[in-house]
């Protein structure tokens, strides 16, 4: 996870505390935002690993009337949702998994597209981009990451959800303490500091100094009634409700949190985790990776699978039992989707909910799983961000005579709905701009 700078220039820099309160700005734009009624604009980033097979992946039919095959029909019960997009390339860079890992969010540039918007939105919020994972260390070898900082500089997600959730709101109990926090003056955190700079101006600058204080103190009042009406979901946490825990003395390899059995449960925390610090505008970015490529990951009670997932992925004409595993782990990953889409549905944001304020990106690595390719990605866009209009299958297949569309757009696209007024990012070889036809 990345903090955002607690601090701003000026007289601000020497009221606040690193660690102890939010900045003023911060606080000043939810005051804002809960006195118009409006709701920040957020990104989520969601990786599965090791690609599809296309013709079980993308849908059939119009762009309003379609179906979807095997590996997407859990999408079905919340299409209305998503938009499912066909015919995007991911151009240039480096080949197979690893090329394609490093560009997923970045199109051949430096900086990460999850990264980029939590940096563009840092003085508004305690966390510039929280990054969180799901076994995406486990056997990774240390750079098959999608979020980066810098060239050559991956993020590694936090996998332990419990550390995250105490990164994010404190010790157990600390999602209440949230509420505090927010609640916490600006001055009263600063008061030592103030003190001593009283002491050393003239008897003129310190009322300068006094009303100042006091004008602040006002606006920090409306700030903690307005917060009050928003802080929901932080103030009444309700996560990790079946009390998962690491268990005492457990050293073994690999780590509790990483191991097969607790896949799914683990990954259900971290969907929880991240929809709660969205709802709590502790960020405007959020990642999830789902284990890594190449991935290890077993899950035989969950999908009926009977190999590793990819193993799976490696499936042909003469490999049916391949074939069908790599199926059944498709689904289960789009039904962990389907989840989250449902989760951010039911949190109230402002005049709607919050998926009605995210986009929410589905991602992978690779376009057909065994031919290690970057064709026909397996991208699937969710939320209502930027006035999405959702319920549709787009195919861009026939794009720049039938090459089809670069996924950089895509990029362009998911920034300029968050609010990021950009023309290109990364790769600009198919052109600049944002994807046509996605926002009108």
């Amino acid at each position: 996870m990345t903090r955002s700078i607690l601090t701003r220039r000026g007289f601000l820099a020497g009221m606040l505390r690193t660690g102890t309160a939010l900045p003023l700005s911060a606080l000043l734009h939810r005051a804002a935002l809960a006195q118009e009624g409006a709701a920040p604009m957020r990104a989520l980033f969601v990786y599965i690993p090791d690609g599809c097979a296309p013709s079980l992946w993308h849908p059939s039919g119009s762009t309003h009337d379609f179906a979807l095959p095997a590996m997407t029909e859990p999408l079905a019960a919340v299409q209305q949702h998503c938009v499912f997009l066909e015919g995007l390339n991911m151009y240039a860079g480096g080949s197979t998994h690893e090329g394609g890992m490093a560009k997923v969010l970045t199109a051949t540039g430096d900086v990460s597209l999850d990264v980029f918007v939590g940096q563009y939105y840092r003085d508004r919020t305690p966390h510039a981009s929280i990054h969180l994972g799901v076994a995406s260390n486990h056997q990774n070898g240390g750079s098959n990451h999608m979020s980066y900082l810098g060239a050559n500089q991956p993020v590694s997600p936090e996998d332990n959800p419990l550390s995250a959730y105490e990164r994010l709101f404190g010790p157990p109990g600390g999602v209440a303490d949230v509420a505090n926090r927010r609640r916490l003056s600006v001055l009263d955190a600063a008061v030592d500091d103030l003190g001593r700079l009283q002491s050393r101006l003239g008897q003129t600058q310190r009322l300068k100094l006094e009303q100042h204080m006091d004008a602040l103190r006002e606006v920090e009042n409306r700030i903690v009634s307005a917060d009050q009406g928003s802080a929901g979901a932080c103030r009444q946490p309700d996560w990790n409700r079946a009390g998962w825990s690491m268990p005492d003395g457990y050293n073994s390899y690999p780590l509790y949190y990483n191991r097969d059995d607790q896949f799914a449960e683990v990954g259900r925390l971290q969907m929880d985790l991240g929809v709660l610090a969205l709802g709590c505008d502790l960020t405007r970015s959020v990642s999830l990776q789902w284990s890594h490529p190449v991935s290890p990951a077993h899950l035989e009670p969950e999908t009926g699978a009977t190999q590793r997932h990819h193993d799976s992925s490696h499936f042909d004409a003469g490999n049916l039992d391949s074939a069908a595993n790599f199926v059944r782990y498709k689904r289960w990953f789009t039904e962990q989707f389907a989840y989250l889409l449902r989760a951010l549905d039911a949190q109230p944001d402002g005049d709607g909910t919050l998926l009605d304020h995210t986009v929410v990106f589905l991602c992978s690595e690779l376009g057909h799983s065994s031919r290690h390719d970057h064709r026909n990605m397996p991208f699937v866009l969710a939320g209502r961000a930027g006035g999405l209009e959702t319920g549709r299958y787009l195919d861009y297949g026939s794009a720049h005579d039938g090459d089809g569309e670069t996924h950089a757009k895509l990029l362009v696209s998911i920034a300029n709905a968050v609010g990021i007024p950009i023309e290109r990012f990364g790769y600009t070889g198919h052109g600049a701009g944002p994807l046509p036809g996605l926002y009108g």
